[in-house]
């Protein structure tokens, strides 16, 4: 079995933002740690794990290294991608304005926004039978947020533009999360979400609990938050990754997948509260909870241990 890595933190969005607003403090040492972590105590092979920080995580390079690491991919091996920097929400077609199908989006230093649908495509040739590929992305995908009011806790979601974020409130009824490389043809995420609203300025939405495992998703996805809510960062790390260090070194690195999911929604609600909560206005989502999404049938067995049969 050969466990490979794709590990991206992205603090410097300069390009994206001159004015330096949308700039991140804690993204690369989130990759950093991550990278560590998954090399001496899951036991990745380094010479196999890519690590990609500010300008050398282009949509191209991203795309590239992943797609690298999944065509080497055989049966019986783990893939791990993890994402630390912005989300954000695209247009399932840009140009029609009613649109109500969107896609969560991680964005790149530099090269266009990546979906679910791109990260599909990159995957289209996986077996989600026989390798394990575990997407973690530290980010958010609710837009809107003005990031200028603190420099030391931050979100991990640009300004939306107006439009696009009215759009959203008026059409939106269904959001395909990044990270879970569902069919670009599936309906298996019609109609997920409803109650979409403008919550001072982020686009907040509810999401049927239902539709939260796919069977045809070719990962199993833990991300920061649901889609009415942001992730955020502060001391060092985004809050999903500090559970997360936390948590697998506390087990041991013998975890489930659901108890991971436990463990991780406990330890960033006690450090929401404290570090977060304070500073935030009452017109902003007030807790950010971790998600578990993909294959239901292999929430039970070890995180990034590799699959014992083929399902």
């Amino acid at each position: 079995m050969m466990k490979r890595a794709l590990v991206v933190g992205i603090n410097d969005y300069s390009g994206f933002d001159p004015s330096g607003k949308s700039n991140l403090s804690c993204c690369v040492s989130d990759a950093n740690s991550m990278m560590d972590l998954l090399v001496s105590a899951f036991l990745f092979d380094a010479g196999e794990s890519v690590l990609l920080t500010d300008s050398s995580a282009s949509s191209e390079s991203i795309a590239s290294a992943l797609k690298e690491m999944l065509n080497k991919s055989e049966a019986g091996d783990v893939a791990c991608f993890y994402y630390s920097g912005h989300g954000s929400r695209t247009a399932a077609d840009s140009s029609q304005a009613d649109c109500d199908k969107f896609y969560e989006s991680i964005i790149p230093v530099s090269g266009p926004a990546i979906t679910d649908r791109d990260l599909f495509n990159i995957a289209d040739m996986l077996q989600p039978s026989f390798v394990e590929f575990t997407a973690i992305l530290d980010s958010c995908h609710s837009g809107g947020m003005d990031q200028e009011t603190d420099a030391v806790v931050k979100c991990k979601s640009p300004i939306l533009p107006n439009d696009l974020l009215q759009q959203m409130v008026s059409f939106l009824h269904t959001l395909v999360p990044c990270g879970i490389l569902i069919p670009t043809d599936s309906d298996a995420c019609d109609g997920n979400v409803t109650s979409v609203s403008d919550s001072g300025g982020v686009a907040s939405a509810e999401e049927d609990p239902d539709r939260a495992f796919i069977d045809q998703a070719k990962t199993t996805l833990v991300a920061g938050c649901r889609f009415n809510e942001l992730s955020w960062e502060t001391g060092g790390h985004g809050l999903l990754t500090k559970a997360f260090l936390n948590t697998v070194n506390a087990s041991n690195f013998q975890i489930t997948y659901n108890e991971l999911l436990d463990q991780l929604r406990t330890s960033v609600t006690t450090d929401f509260t404290a570090l977060i909560a304070p500073t935030l206005s009452s017109s902003l989502p007030q807790s950010q909870t971790p998600q578990l999404r993909g294959q239901r049938n292999r929430m039970d067995q070890g995180f990034l241990q590799g699959f014992v049969d083929s399902r």
